[in-house]
């Protein structure tokens, strides 16, 4: 996935750059001119998400007191692989590690989906910055992609980490 995104993203840089570019083009022109209108849909008009938001979708998703089956909606596939959450809380209680999620959220050049840091915050440590966590819109709520929610267990107990993680995305 990540190359995806940076391919995606030097597609629209280039883009942006040449729009930019043929705006500065010749005002002498024998065509007249025309005006253009553009909509927005309300899936480009809505805001990004704040880092509160997405902390609770974190904190949710490692909360011990959530049951599993109200957790599924926090990571993108959690309906396929359940035993990621079992692992998250565990990870999270068992280290007490806890995680921050810091501001600026941004968008990435794919629509609906959002990169933020992470402070990762483990008693007796200095807090460990994860960069470029990803969230994922669906379905009007942002969930925290598969890939950095293995990411997490593999940071904070490395032992711990359940089989789906080492499966191909």
């Amino acid at each position: 996935m990540r190359k995806v995104s940076l391919k995606a993203l030097a597609l629209a840089t280039a883009l942006g750059a040449g729009l930019t570019l043929s705006a500065c083009g010749d005002d002498e022109s024998d065509t007249p001119d025309t005006t253009t209108s553009t909509t927005t849909t309300s899936s480009q008009a809505q805001t990004a998400p704040t880092a509160a938001d997405l902390q609770t979708v974190l904190a949710r998703a490692v909360d011990p007191n959530v049951p599993t089956d109200q957790k599924l909606d926090t990571v993108m596939g959690g309906q396929e692989a359940p035993e990621l959450f079992d692992a998250l809380t565990k990870a999270s209680v068992d280290s007490g590690a806890t995680f921050e999620v810091k501001e600026p959220v941004l968008p990435s050049a794919l629509p609906g989906i959002y990169t933020a840091s992470v402070n990762l915050i483990m008693p007796d440590r200095e807090p460990q910055l994860i960069s470029g966590v990803e969230f994922v819109q669906q379905d009007g709520k942002y969930k925290l992609d598969r890939k950095w929610a293995c990411d997490l267990v593999t940071n904070v107990v490395p032992d711990q980490v359940p089989p789906m993680c080492n499966q191909a995305l």
